[in-house]
Protein backbone atom coordinates (compact mmCIF):
# COMPACT_ATOMS: atom_id res chain seq x y z
CA UNK A 1 0.00 0.00 0.00
CA UNK A 2 1.59 3.44 -1.13
CA UNK A 3 0.81 6.34 1.65
CA UNK A 4 -1.05 9.30 0.28
CA UNK A 5 1.29 12.03 -1.00
CA UNK A 6 1.08 15.07 1.72
CA UNK A 7 4.17 16.06 1.39
CA UNK A 8 3.38 19.20 -0.41
CA UNK A 9 6.83 20.97 0.84
CA UNK A 10 8.41 17.85 -1.38
CA UNK A 11 5.94 18.77 -4.29
CA UNK A 12 6.94 22.48 -4.15
CA UNK A 13 10.82 21.31 -3.98
CA UNK A 14 10.60 19.54 -7.14
CA UNK A 15 8.50 22.24 -8.72
CA UNK A 16 11.16 24.91 -7.87
CA UNK A 17 14.17 23.28 -9.49
CA UNK A 18 12.01 22.56 -12.42
CA UNK A 19 11.29 26.32 -13.03
CA UNK A 20 14.81 27.18 -11.90
CA UNK A 21 15.40 25.06 -15.22
CA UNK A 22 12.86 26.80 -17.33
CA UNK A 23 14.08 30.54 -16.51
CA UNK A 24 17.52 29.63 -17.96
CA UNK A 25 15.33 27.93 -20.61
CA UNK A 26 12.43 30.04 -21.43
CA UNK A 27 11.43 28.46 -24.66
CA UNK A 28 11.77 24.16 -22.80
CA UNK A 29 8.41 22.48 -23.18
CA UNK A 30 6.32 20.98 -20.44
CA UNK A 31 7.16 17.67 -22.37
CA UNK A 32 11.08 18.08 -21.44
CA UNK A 33 9.24 18.36 -17.67
CA UNK A 34 7.27 15.35 -18.41
CA UNK A 35 10.05 12.81 -19.46
CA UNK A 36 12.44 13.95 -16.50
CA UNK A 37 9.72 13.34 -13.81
CA UNK A 38 8.73 10.05 -15.47
CA UNK A 39 12.33 9.13 -15.63
CA UNK A 40 12.74 10.08 -12.76
CA UNK A 41 9.90 8.48 -10.89
CA UNK A 42 10.93 5.13 -13.14
CA UNK A 43 14.22 5.47 -11.28
CA UNK A 44 12.73 5.76 -8.11
CA UNK A 45 10.16 3.01 -8.96
CA UNK A 46 13.18 0.37 -9.31
CA UNK A 47 14.97 1.15 -6.78
CA UNK A 48 11.97 0.67 -4.36
CA UNK A 49 11.25 -2.47 -6.18
CA UNK A 50 14.81 -3.63 -5.46
CA UNK A 51 16.07 -3.93 -8.52
CA UNK A 52 19.30 -1.65 -10.26
CA UNK A 53 17.89 1.64 -11.93
CA UNK A 54 18.90 1.90 -15.49
CA UNK A 55 20.11 5.39 -17.01
CA UNK A 56 17.57 7.09 -18.78
CA UNK A 57 17.41 7.96 -22.51
CA UNK A 58 16.83 11.69 -22.32
CA UNK A 59 18.38 14.60 -24.48
CA UNK A 60 18.41 18.01 -24.78
CA UNK A 61 16.38 19.99 -22.03
CA UNK A 62 14.89 16.81 -20.69
CA UNK A 63 18.65 16.18 -19.20
CA UNK A 64 18.94 19.38 -17.36
CA UNK A 65 15.18 18.57 -15.91
CA UNK A 66 15.81 15.22 -15.19
CA UNK A 67 19.53 15.92 -13.13
CA UNK A 68 17.73 19.02 -11.01
CA UNK A 69 14.95 16.72 -10.20
CA UNK A 70 16.76 13.60 -9.52
CA UNK A 71 19.08 15.74 -7.23
CA UNK A 72 16.33 17.51 -5.38
CA UNK A 73 14.49 13.86 -4.94
CA UNK A 74 18.37 12.55 -3.36
CA UNK A 75 18.63 15.39 -1.18
CA UNK A 76 15.03 14.83 0.30
CA UNK A 77 16.05 11.12 0.86
CA UNK A 78 18.94 12.53 2.74
CA UNK A 79 21.36 11.56 0.65
CA UNK A 80 23.65 14.33 0.92
CA UNK A 81 23.59 14.56 4.51
CA UNK A 82 27.50 14.55 5.79
CA UNK A 83 26.38 15.61 9.28
CA UNK A 84 23.89 14.82 11.80
CA UNK A 85 21.01 16.93 11.08
CA UNK A 86 20.13 20.34 13.25
CA UNK A 87 17.11 22.47 14.29
CA UNK A 88 15.46 23.55 11.31
CA UNK A 89 16.04 20.85 8.99
CA UNK A 90 13.50 18.80 7.20
CA UNK A 91 13.32 15.23 7.84
CA UNK A 92 14.35 12.99 5.06
CA UNK A 93 11.18 11.44 3.09
CA UNK A 94 10.67 7.87 1.78
CA UNK A 95 11.30 6.48 -1.38
CA UNK A 96 7.60 5.86 -2.14
CA UNK A 97 6.63 8.88 -0.97
CA UNK A 98 8.86 10.45 -3.68
CA UNK A 99 7.50 7.84 -5.81
CA UNK A 100 3.92 9.00 -5.34
CA UNK A 101 5.01 12.76 -5.48
CA UNK A 102 6.43 12.07 -8.93
CA UNK A 103 3.48 10.10 -9.69
CA UNK A 104 1.69 13.24 -8.82
CA UNK A 105 3.58 15.17 -10.76
CA UNK A 106 3.15 13.53 -13.87
CA UNK A 107 -0.27 13.58 -14.27
CA UNK A 108 -0.49 17.20 -13.24
CA UNK A 109 1.57 17.84 -16.41
CA UNK A 110 -0.47 15.89 -18.22
CA UNK A 111 -3.69 17.64 -17.12
CA UNK A 112 -2.19 21.26 -17.41
CA UNK A 113 -0.56 20.46 -21.17
CA UNK A 114 -4.20 19.75 -22.00
CA UNK A 115 -5.61 22.26 -21.00
CA UNK A 116 -3.03 25.19 -21.42
CA UNK A 117 -0.72 24.06 -24.43
CA UNK A 118 3.01 23.40 -24.98
CA UNK A 119 4.07 25.30 -21.60
CA UNK A 120 0.86 25.08 -19.70
CA UNK A 121 2.16 23.70 -16.71
CA UNK A 122 5.45 25.33 -16.17
CA UNK A 123 3.43 28.76 -16.56
CA UNK A 124 0.49 27.05 -13.89
CA UNK A 125 3.31 26.74 -11.78
CA UNK A 126 5.18 29.31 -11.99
CA UNK A 127 2.28 31.53 -10.52
CA UNK A 128 3.47 29.53 -7.11
CA UNK A 129 7.02 29.67 -7.21
CA UNK A 130 8.94 32.68 -6.39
Amino acid sequence: MNPPVDNIDLLQNLEFVVIQVWRTNPDMPDSAVLRAYEASFQWFKDELRGHTPKPPSLRGLEVDTYAAVKAMCDARLGRFRSEPSGPGDVAPVEVSEVVEALRKLIKSVERHGRTGGRQGYLRFISQFIG
